[in-house]
């Protein structure tokens, strides 16, 4: 019997997310995401850079991996905004995969119904 073991664990597909990507984040906690960019891109977390509204002052938030892998974030990003994917919690049914082509179409005709492309920020 050995001395170590290997075991599978999560980690982000830095090919598909990385450096410079814009991203929204929210924590089953938060009452409302914060949009941002992605400073760093880790296999085991993801650090984004936000501004919070408050004169020149910018600040960061932390995605842990195993967080999003056990549903706590919903999350959006796009490295050029021509696609945007998703990844998250839906209140609906749980937790959804990621690039779910139904549901970014719904997600699509909602922000065209609505006219409203906000990002959940709140204006002073």
């Amino acid at each position: 019997m050995g001395l170590i073991q290997e075991k599978p664990t999560a980690s982000f597909d830095l090919n598909k997310i990385r450096r410079g990507c814009l991203l929204w984040g929210k924590h089953s906690s938060w009452t409302e995401g914060k949009a941002g960019f992605v400073t760093a891109a880790m296999e085991n977390q993801l650090i984004v850079q936000y501004a919070p509204r408050i004169g020149n002052v910018t600040n960061h938030f932390h995605i842990p991996v195993s967080e999003a892998a056990a549903g706590q974030w919903e999350i959006r990003w796009s490295m050029d905004l021509s696609e945007v994917h998703e990844y998250g919690i839906n209140s609906e049914n749980g937790m959804i995969p990621p690039e779910e082509p139904e549901h970014l179409e719904e997600e699509e005709s909602k922000v065209d119904r609505e006219g409203n492309c906000d990002t959940g920020g709140i204006d002073l």
